[in-house]
């Protein structure tokens, strides 16, 4: 188990995007329904398949959008062993050598992410899951690994790639750590 102090700052995800996704499920299926229920259009015989495998679909791509909404801020953690630091995310696990950072500093951070729902290369951003490479002011491209869009973060800066900003809910016990556990 982390320590307290290791753990991300979490921020309460908002209802609308699972909302968002039912609606959009709903309404596309009664389209889809009605179109290929209706009477005397041709090849009408194969409108009830076709029905059902939209239905299928609709409703399997909305659990695993509504999955990832509500799983993501729950698996992202940040655990340090020995000397490594271990970030977890919903795809996998990231380690940082600890050897291999030159700096850390505490930084007040706003990833200027629009509403909505955003999953790709290079970033992902769902309520209170963000992870990948954000542009930052004055830094350019940060791998972001944090679960609340705005806050007090912890950036690691190593000796080579891309810095790193983390958001525990105590940055001032982290880079403690990770100064005393460095080089």
């Amino acid at each position: 188990m982390p320590t307290p102090e290791l753990r991300p700052q979490r921020e309460r995800p908002e209802a609308w995007p699972t909302l968002l996704v039912a609606a959009i499920g709903a309404v596309a299926t009664g389209v889809v329904l009605w179109r290929a229920l209706a009477p005397g259009e041709a090849g009408s015989e194969l409108a009830p398949a076709i029905a059902a495998l939209w239905l299928v679909g609709v409703v399997a791509a909305a659990a695993i959008a509504i999955w990832g909404i509500h799983a993501a801020p729950r698996r992202l953690d940040y655990r340090l062993r020995a000397r490594t630091l271990v970030i977890t995310t919903l795809l996998g696990h990231r380690t940082v050598p600890l050897r291999s950072v030159a700096a850390t500093e505490q930084i007040d951070f706003d990833l200027k992410v629009g509403p909505g729902l955003h999953l790709g290369w290079p970033r992902s951003h769902l309520p209170g899951y963000y992870v990948g490479r954000f542009p930052l002011s004055g830094l350019g491209g940060v791998l972001v690994v944090v679960a609340v869009r705005r806050g007090r973060g912890v950036l690691l800066r190593p000796d080579a790639g891309a810095p790193v900003l983390l958001a525990p809910r105590d940055p001032e016990a982290l880079v403690g750590l990770v100064e005393s556990r460095g080089r």
